[in-house]
């Protein structure tokens, strides 16, 4: 399974094809719109994330002809509402029909369901952008698992700060930009410790209640 960015960036797009169907542009303008900075990956990796999506078949594809195309509404909420009527006025067309402007329009199939799953319950968390981006794709089914995979973030963190603060033991840097170094790593890491330990206790709170989508834990934050 590939790791990294490509995953990730493969895993938001499948997220947003669950809710409806959308063009190209509508997927990039959505992700930027969904989580910004988040999302780790250029943009100029987006048509081919979505090509090897349609290869393995977990998105299918049509084009949209100038006369049924529905101009987007400049919101992820708005897009996604007028799906259903673009799918009643879509269809797959012929060389013959392909006359005049046309978009690609994308949806998640069966596999890509099953896709989404599998990503999301693998994807890898080695950094905090990483799992604030994975965090954010969640929903309020998925308790268990984010408190697991929470628990797991942590404990590597807690693993780097250790690691860190041996090295600054080990080494006895004297005063000067080698120990301020380690000292704003020491901070970053104890700063993101302290995140993924609200958020854990959030989750442990929230398992025995009415579960909330993770994401908006995070806007509790």
């Amino acid at each position: 399974m590939k790791k990294g960015p490509s995953q990730m960036l493969e895993l938001a797009v499948l997220a947003l094809l669950r809710q409806g169907e959308l063009h190209g542009y509508q997927i990039r303008k959505s992700l930027a719109e969904m989580a910004g900075p988040l999302f780790q990956f250029s943009f100029g990796s987006l048509y081919p994330a979505l090509g090897r999506l349609e290869e393995r078949g977990a998105v299918a594809s049509f084009l949209e002809s100038a006369t049924d195309f529905i101009a987007a509404t400049g919101s992820l909420t708005g897009d996604l509402a007028l799906s259903s009527e673009r799918r009643e006025r879509s269809g797959h067309f012929s060389p013959s029909d392909r006359t005049g402007r046309t978009r690609r329009v994308y949806r998640i199939t069966d596999i890509g369901e099953k896709l989404f799953e599998e990503l999301f319950e693998n994807a890898p968390l080695d950094s905090e952008a990483d799992y604030l981006a994975w965090l954010y794709l969640a929903d309020e089914s998925r308790a268990t698992l984010l408190a697991e995979r929470t628990r797991e973030h942590l404990a590597e963190l807690e693993a780097k700060r250790r690691s860190n603060l041996r090295s600054r033991i080990e080494r006895d840097f004297p005063i000067g930009m080698k120990t301020e170094i380690h000292r704003r790593l020491s901070e970053i890491i104890d700063s993101e410790i302290g995140f993924v330990r609200a958020i854990l206790s959030q989750l442990d709170a929230k398992k025995a209640q009415v579960s909330v989508p993770a994401n908006q834990l995070l806007e509790t934050k």
